[in-house]
């Protein structure tokens, strides 16, 4: 511990001069549905890039809680820059913390869920806190939960996890995936707070949660802590196939290491307590697992709760169990505008060059950074990374500097969902203030100015049609596909999950022969295994060409 403590203080961050800005704002909310125009509100949470109707426009969810009246609301393309209020539901109870949400096939009957939590007042009984919708199956429909119109929605199956009465219980961070290895999905849940202390909550589902299905506890853990638990996040960091779920709470980086052992099998593997002390660092929804040199060997990212704007970084770890302290070492310092402070954090490749990003929401800074691999040496120097300030607040309210006071709280890459071949970034603000800025907004969406598609190499024509093993294999969360035409034909490449239901059709048209190679971005994706298949003129020819290979997505 004091040598890490050491290490902390003399470490050495120039400051970088920040990549040119080449991110335009395409779309705002500036009005909430529901509320008088231009209230104060607290929008907490927004999570993008799925497309659960299957109609090839991509969706994006956002809530707004404590209020008296709070919502969860779905958005989806309808065309270039264009997005429509497509469902929504109310909470039933009034709220006293941040909605969770998360979207996948939570009870594993091929159709997909919205699946969101509240920390609900609680007096001496025991609302609800969990509330599933699962979508009606018909392609093009937006419809999810029970009902048809909108305003009368209610949920396909709700939950009060089981709790007596009386009980503070504030869920929010929500990963659904088969974190076991079991070939069912489960939902990790982390409870930043409540009576019971700070908790992480692995929750199956029993049966057809749109029938007579229920929830049962799978794993339980509750330990009492000064701080809060804003993130609960998964992954492999030591590359041996058992994924772990990491709880890192809010007191001087205090953190939880889980490794799954099998089926339904669960364990504390490694407990840090307060490893910086002194300085308060946490991370909301900010520890993020990836491969990003492409050595086969997993790195940890976190970015700090701090006015500093620290970065740490976890590398080289062959047993999770044996981390301590001093594997948790800064590597990066992003220059501090205003009271600084990072908040959430993901990793997208928006401009589709195959470098992973580090995309982090600037709370008090009121920016969004982009901190790109460069693509070659060691990932824990920092002069191998590349820092982008692709938004702004001040510079579009450059009058208010000292009186706004945003709060870039959570974001969310989306990949392409108005297919107009640019990739979007969404962030919500969670502290509007109308009074000090007439144009702030609810809920920002910028997009990359760079066209990306698939890339295509002529200079040597195969001598046969074959589909290549993706690369990186595993990978979180893009990988690249290639495949070899030794003739021009129709094309498709599509995407499965283990029920064989498709996720994503990558390419769909008529192409020239070459070598050919596309990306595939899995951030909306829960962690598993998956199915590439390749078609060549399969369609007009019963002897067309197919073939499947498998790839395995690590969050």
């Amino acid at each position: 511990m004091k040598y890490f403590y050491t290490l902390l203080v003399i470490v050495f961050f120039p400051f970088v001069l920040l990549a040119q800005n080449n991110w335009d704002v395409v779309w705002t909310m500036d009005q909430k549905p529901f509320l008088d125009p231009r209230t104060d509100s607290e929008m907490a949470i927004v999570k993008a890039g799925f497309d659960t109707d299957q109609d090839g426009w991509g969706e994006f969810l956002c809530a707004w809680t404590d209020k008296e009246f709070n919502y969860i609301l779905m958005y989806e393309a309808s065309g270039d820059n264009t997005y429509d209020l497509v469902w929504y539901w109310e909470y039933p109870l009034p709220a006293n913390s941040f909605a969770g949400i998360a979207v996948g096939d939570f009870d594993n009957n091929g159709l997909p869920e919205i699946v969101t939590t509240m920390p609900s007042i609680v007096n001496e009984d025991s609302p609800k806190r969990l509330w599933v919708f699962e979508w009606n199956g018909v392609q093009g429909e937006n419809k999810y939960g029970k009902g048809d119109e909108l305003g009368s929605i209610t949920a396909t199956n709700s939950w009060n996890f089981g709790l007596p009465n009386g009980i503070d219980f504030r869920p929010y961070g929500l990963t659904i995936e088969d974190i076991d290895n079991d070939g069912k999905n489960e939902l990790i849940v982390g409870v930043r707070s409540g009576d019971r202390g700070r908790e992480i909550v692995i929750v199956r589902a029993t049966g057809n949660l749109s029938g007579f299905g229920t929830f049962e506890t799978e794993f339980s853990f509750q330990e009492s802590f000064n701080g809060s638990l804003y993130n609960v996040t998964t992954g492999d960091l030591d590359n041996d196939g058992n994924k772990e779920i990491y709880g890192l709470i809010w007191d001087q980086m205090t953190i939880r290491f889980f490794e799954t052992t099998g089926a339904d099998q669960y364990e504390l593997v490694t407990s840090l307590d307060q490893v910086t002390p002194g300085v308060d660092y946490g991370a909301l929804d900010a520890v993020r697992v990836a491969d990003v040199n492409n050595d086969g060997v997993n790195e940890m990212y976190i970015a700090g709760t701090e006015p500093d704007n620290t970065l740490f970084m976890v590398t080289n770890i062959s047993d999770v169990s044996q981390i301590t302290a001093s594997d948790i070492v800064p590597f990066y310092k992003i220059p501090q505008q205003a009271d600084g402070k990072l908040r959430s954090m993901q990793i997208a490749d928006p401009d589709g060059d195959g470098n992973l990003d580090l995309m982090i929401a600037g709370e008090m800074n009121g920016q969004i950074f982009d901190l790109e691999y460069k693509g070659s040496g060691d990932p824990a120097d920092s002069s191998n990374w590349e820092l982008s300030t692709i938004f702004d607040m001040f510079e579009y309210a450059p009058d208010t500097v000292g009186t706004l006071t945003p709060r870039l709280f959570y974001g969310s890459p989306a990949g392409d969902m108005d297919n107009d071949g640019k990739q979007e970034y969404l962030f919500v603000n969670y502290r509007t203030s109308f009074p000090a800025w007439a144009e702030d907004k609810y809920l920002w969406m910028i997009e990359i100015d760079q066209v990306t598609d698939v890339e295509t190499t002529v200079e040597t024509i195969p001598n046969k049609i074959e589909l290549l093993q993706n690369f990186p294999n595993p990978f979180n969360p893009t990988t690249n596909i290639g495949f070899n035409l030794s003739e021009s034909g129709f094309v498709t490449l599509t995407i499965y999950d283990l029920l064989g239901k498709k996720v994503q059709t990558l390419v769909d048209k008529q192409m020239n022969a070459g070598t050919h190679k596309v990306e595939f971005n899995a951030i909306s994706l829960s962690a598993g295994t998956y199915f590439y298949e390749l078609k060549v003129n399969s369609s007009t020819n019963p002897n067309g060409f197919v073939q499947t290979k498998k790839l395995l997505l690590l969050k």
